[in-house]
């Protein structure tokens, strides 16, 4: 990835807290493909949410550099809970029809089956 990532500032608009991303999903990281809610951002590194589970008090979070990641807008995400009081995100399946027909990668991760 591009170490000197300059962004306009469209682009900009679409990585600051409270936007969700996806993982590259051809990374070699074991949770590509998975959407993600920023929380916090300092230039390119960024604090991703994956998922928050409410029945044991834990988070899972990401470090993974800005460069990594692609934005999603929020009208194609959907939370949805893997099982009781654990919630995450997903691609909605009218999203996953656009990455579909735009010839976007994703992965099981993006649907919420992973």
């Amino acid at each position: 990835m591009e170490t000197d990532l300059k962004l306009t500032n469209e682009q900009e608009a679409l990585f600051q807290p409270g936007c969700f991303v996806v993982l590259h999903p051809e990374s070699n990281h074991p949770d590509a493909g998975r959407v993600g809610k920023i929380i916090n951002r300092i230039g390119k590194e960024m604090l991703v949410e994956f998922f928050n589970d409410e029945l044991i008090g834990k988070t899972e979070f990401s470090m993974i550099p800005l460069g990594h990641w692609g934005p999603v807008p929020e009208f194609l995400v959907e939370e949805y809970e893997p099982r009781a009081k654990k919630r995450g995100w997903r691609v909605t399946e009218r999203g996953i029809k656009m990455f579909r027909d735009l010839g976007w990668g994703y992965t099981a991760a993006t649907e919420g089956k992973a």
